[in-house]
Parts: C-alpha cells; sequence; structure tokens
C-alpha cells in the first residue's frame, strides 16, 4: 500500500507515517526543501517516541484496529523537478541538489539513526544508494510530462502521435521518455528490494 501523504506535520500524518513500514521523502532542489529535511529530522524523532507509548497504551492495544508497535524504515529522498543543461542539472538547480543531500546525510539520517529508523548502511550499497540516501533524480523531463497528463496516459506509454511533434523536437521528447522509463525502473527496483528488507527486519 503506497500513501501519497500532503505536505505537512499535521497529526494525519503523523499517525499514517508512524503505523508505515517504510517512508519516502520527496524533494524539489530549492530552499523549502532543505528547510523541510531539518524540520523532519527534529519531528520525526519525536512522533517515534509518541508512537512508541501510544503502542503501549492498554486502550489503543485493546482497541478494534489496535495502534501497531512499528518503527518506520527511511528508503531515501527523491530529487524532483529540475532543468537539464548539457545533460546536467543546471549550476542553480545544482547547488540546491547538493544542499538537499547534504542536509540528509549530515542532519536527517543521522537524527533516524538514533531511533533505529535506517537500514544497515550495506542493505542501501547493495542497491547502489550513495551515502546520500537518493534513490533518484528526476528532472522536469521538458514538455513531456504536461503531454502526459494531458492524455491521461503514463509517461512511458505516450506515443508520437500523442507527442504531436515531428523531428528532432520528437526525437528528443522520446529520448527523454525512455531516461524517464530507466529511472522510474531503477526507482521502483529499489523500492520493492528495500520494502522486502523492511518487511523482513
Amino acid at each position: 500500500i503506497l500513501i501519497d501523504m500532503s505536505p505537512s506535520l499535521s497529526s494525519i500524518n503523523q499517525n499514517l507515517l508512524m503505523i508505515s513500514d517504510s517512508f519516502i521523502v520527496p524533494t524539489s532542489p530549492d530552499f523549502f526543501s532543505v528547510m523541510a529535511i531539518d524540520s523532519l529530522a527534529n519531528i520525526l524523532p519525536k512522533w517515534h517516541h509518541w508512537a512508541k507509548k501510544a503502542s503501549e497504551l492498554k486502550i489503543l492495544k485493546e482497541a478494534d484496529y489496535p495502534f501497531p508497535k512499528v518503527t518506520p524504515l527511511f528508503l531515501g529522498t527523491i530529487i524532483q523537478n529540475y532543468r537539464i543543461k548539457n545533460k546536467k542539472a543546471s549550476n542553480a538547480f545544482q547547488n540546491w541538489i547538493d544542499g538537499i543531500k547534504g542536509a540528509v546525510s549530515d542532519r536527517l539520517v543521522p537524527a533516524l539513526s538514533h531511533e533505529n529508523m535506517v537500514f544497515s548502511p550495506h542493505i542501501y550499497s547493495a542497491e547502489g544508494i550513495a551515502d546520500d540516501f537518493c534513490l533518484t533524480q528526476m528532472s522536469d523531463f521538458n514538455s513531456l510530462i504536461a503531454i502526459s497528463q494531458d492524455c491521461q496516459t503514463p509517461v512511458f506509454a505516450v506515443n508520437p502521435e500523442q507527442i504531436k511533434q515531428s523531428g528532432r523536437v520528437l526525437a528528443t521528447t522520446l529520448n527523454s521518455q525512455d531516461q524517464f522509463r530507466d529511472a522510474f525502473s531503477i526507482l521502483a527496483d529499489r523500492v520493492i528490494n528495500l520494502t522486502s528488507n523492511a518487511v523482513c527486519v
């Protein structure tokens, strides 16, 4: 079951996250994502302390839907929605990408480690995940996402007729589609394999 949570620190999100086996932190390369990671480094350990106490309360143990005793495990981050220039993120976006990766490795992961909310390092490395804990980076893929939404078709299934382009522009869009498919496939494999480990912990 995948839960797409709203970007807030509400009590609903607190409950949803603390009964989950694992979680992903989606980010965009900007100041607000770096600030949000700092907030998560402070809040998530507090939520976990609360959840451990809640799972021991008699009223919640004996409820029709008992509050489970779960330690959510951090799968990693996704960095998305940035512009590509010369086959890599433009400098302005790259600076924020580096900031996100630094905030995750320097502040978020150490805070989660104290609560045992991360996998052993060898599990991440076995999936090819570096010590910045980034599962994948997804650029904005120019107009491809907008076309996909307009056609109500998955990005990797949009065809040339739906794209309504020709020549070099069409070739570039189809190349972007291949890149999206490859990135999404890698992400899916990593999530499947990591969550399999989460269930086994």
